[in-house]
């Protein structure tokens, strides 16, 4: 199934709302957000490690963007759906 416009559009027009009405939850999504941002910092620095010839691996970080992907997904659903 392909999300078209109207779609989009729908769901912008909910985050608008609901992060009016929940600006908690419009916070906890922020948050979630910058973590998920950080983690994938972390694994590309020690990925940039690897490529330069250290022989570490990188499992523990993409595990901690999968966690982080996953927040991030949870916050947002709650966000849209006005719970928690």
């Amino acid at each position: 199934m392909t999300i078209g416009e109207e779609q989009k559009v729908a769901a912008a027009h909910r985050l608008s709302v609901m992060s009016e009405r929940h600006p908690e939850l419009k916070r906890r999504v922020a948050d979630v957000r910058r973590e998920l941002a950080a983690t994938i910092l972390a694994m590309d620095a020690v990925e940039e490690c690897i490529q330069a010839g250290e022989k570490i691996h990188f499992l523990q970080e993409q595990a901690a963007v999968e966690q982080a992907k996953n927040a991030h997904a949870q916050a947002l659903a709650e966000l849209l759906r006005g719970e928690r």
